[in-house]
This record gives structure tokens, C-alpha cells and sequence, in this order.
């Protein structure tokens, strides 16, 4: 029966803490700033606070479509790859110069653009080639991806993700 007492008082007191935890004190002073404080202090406002959380935890996307052309709507069956360099590679250059070279499967003799993702982010602006020199890169780890667009800038196919490691010399001086 103890066991039980105890356990009631210890709710009982989480329950009043927890209470206690949603007070805020508020005071605005003359120049127009507000201090805020969970304790009460000289001129402080209690300010009371909903005791739940009122945003929803999730964060719902709204729903996107990419753009299509109803002549585009067609399936396309196309491909691109990364050929150069391969997944893992170390790539040791001190000027930070990476060549990136991609192979494409094209349905038709149509152009299709090639557009260079670097960390998931458009490194340059859609090109029609398949070689692109990338320069001045900084160290550490390089996620590369390409996707292949047809003239409207809808993607048509992307790449699988190639990471590489750049290596560059750094120059440590003791004054």
C-alpha cells in the first residue's frame, strides 16, 4: 500500500511540474524589448501557454508534378550513365580539376541536354556534350549525378549516384 502512496505522489508531482513548465513570464521594457523567463522576476507578466504542441509534427509536401508537354507525354526510352570516373575513385589533383564523362541512350536523333548535379545541386548550365571538365573543386566528398533533358528541360532519365574523393594539398604554416 506504501508502493501505491508513493507512486500517486510522484504522478502527482510530475503532473504539477509539468504544469509549471508551460508558464512563461514576460516583461516589455521601455526601450521596446521583451525579456521572457520560465521564473517570475521584478515586473515580469505571467503568460500562459497551451499545453500542447498546436503546429502538426509533420510537414506534409504539396504534391508536384513536373511540367510535361502533351507531345512529350509519350514514354521516352532513354538512359544515361556516368562513365568516368567510377564510383569510389580518389581523384588527387591540387588545382581541384575533375573531367566527368557520361554515356547516353537516345531513342531518336532528337538533342537531348545533359545536366551536371554536383552534391544535388545544378553545377552548370545544361550542355549538349558528353565530356565536362569541372574545376576548382574543393576537398572531401563529391556526389555526382547527370539527367538527361530533352529541349523543354523535363528530365527524361538520371544517372545513378557516382561519389569521389578529391584530394588536394593543403599548405600548413607556423609563424
Amino acid at each position: 500500500m506504501s508502493k501505491f502512496i508513493v507512486v500517486v505522489v510522484a504522478i502527482m508531482i510530475a503532473l504539477i511540474g509539468s504544469a509549471n513548465a508551460y508558464t512563461v513570464y514576460k516583461k516589455v521594457n521601455k526601450d521596446g524589448s521583451v525579456q521572457y523567463s520560465d521564473k517570475p522576476f521584478p515586473g515580469a507578466i505571467k503568460v500562459k501557454l497551451p499545453p500542447v504542441n498546436t503546429q502538426d509534427p509533420i510537414i506534409k509536401q504539396p504534391d508536384f508534378e513536373p511540367p510535361t508537354n502533351q507531345a512529350q507525354d509519350k514514354k521516352v526510352n532513354a538512359s544515361i550513365d556516368i562513365i568516368t570516373p567510377n564510383n569510389g575513385d580518389s581523384v588527387r589533383d591540387n588545382a581541384g580539376n575533375l573531367t566527368i564523362m557520361v554515356q547516353k541512350q537516345l531513342p531518336d536523333k532528337k538533342t537531348y541536354l545533359t545536366q551536371l548535379l554536383i552534391n544535388d545541386r545544378p553545377y552548370s548550365k545544361p550542355f549538349k556534350g558528353t565530356v565536362l571538365k569541372v574545376k576548382n573543386m574543393d576537398r572531401g566528398i563529391i556526389k555526382i549525378k547527370v539527367q538527361l533533358q530533352n529541349s523543354s528541360g523535363n528530365v527524361l532519365a538520371t544517372s545513378s549516384e557516382t561519389v569521389v574523393y578529391m584530394h588536394r594539398a593543403s599548405v600548413i604554416r607556423v609563424n
